[in-house]
């Protein structure tokens, strides 16, 4: 299942691949999955939100001065700071190993989420700004259509701190495809890259009686040379509503930024700030 979740990324965006050494993320995958005599819990979850985004997308063309202005166009300047947000998340606890004695004080927890992000609108430009060598003058109708979907595996340690309280922590890889468009009378920009992030995850769930819980998690992702950074908060509160099936609500807010001034002279140059409020979850474990 997860390995499919690679392969889906792969087509989306039109013709933006999230180049990933698929061989290494499925042999690692399989080696967490072959440890033996573990007893294991499957979950499933889809959500949903409401975004609201604010940011630029700076794109110049091959990195030459005086193919972009600086940090235009804004989201809201051609309306893309709404739009859709949706996940389909599968996660896998593995349980202590009866053979081993004695047993370790945490367990191991495997998460992958697909994530689908983006946003279309019609709007007409205020102020002129360079994009990709070509200029959108004021009073331009332009169509523009943003996504970022993307792909997130996670190994944590889950500790259980005391009853009703629970904690994990472990390291995050992350791939995200950026495909942005711009169609005006006088110009067409078009741009289509992946971003990778690596980082931690943490979180924290407590029990509050009668089927209630809260958690939160934090993702923290700095950035390095040629890679994104990433930093997302999320809260949920959400209630069983059988032994199988858990329904959240919750919020959460996220920042993400990329550029490669490592490589050329006017780099590509992205900022989002997104706030989900709110999100809905639905979660089946097995």
């Amino acid at each position: 299942m997860l390995l499919n979740a690679a392969a889906i990324i792969g087509p989306m965006s039109r013709q933006c691949q999230l180049h990933i050494d698929v061989t290494r993320v499925g042999l690692a995958l399989m080696a967490v999955l072959a440890l033996p005599a573990t007893p294991r819990e499957y979950a499933l979850e889809y959500g949903v939100g409401l975004p609201e985004q604010s940011g630029y997308l700076q794109t110049p063309a091959g990195g030459m001065p005086g193919t972009a202005s600086s940090e235009r166009p804004t989201l809201a300047e051609i309306d893309l700071d709404g739009g859709r947000y949706r996940w389909l998340g599968a996660r896998v606890d593995f349980g202590p190993n009866g053979e081993t004695a004695p047993a370790p004080p945490f367990r191991l927890r495997l998460h992958a989420r697909y994530r689908t992000i983006g946003d279309a609108a019609t709007s007409t430009v205020a102020e002129a700004f360079t994009i990709r060598g070509g200029v959108f003058e004021g009073g331009d109708s332009v169509r523009s259509e943003v996504a970022f979907d993307g792909l997130t595996l996670a190994l944590t340690a889950a500790f259980d701190l005391r009853a009703g309280l629970s904690a994990e922590l472990g390291p995050q890889i992350g791939w995200t495809a950026f495909d942005f468009v711009m169609r005006g009378e006088r110009h067409r920009s078009d741009r289509a890259y992946h971003v990778t992030t690596f980082g931690l995850v943490g979180a924290i769930s407590r029990e509050l009686g009668n089927g209630w819980h809260i958690g939160a998690r934090l993702d923290a992702s700095p950035a390095i040379e040629g890679t994104g950074s990433r930093f997302a908060a999320e809260t949920r509160l959400g209630r069983d509503l059988t032994r199988n099936l858990n329904v959240a609500l919750g919020a959460s807010v996220e920042e993400f930024r990329y550029d490669d001034a490592h490589k050329q002279d006017l780099p590509n140059r992205l900022k989002v700030t997104r706030r989900v409020v709110p999100n809905l979850v639905a979660r089946v474990r097995f």
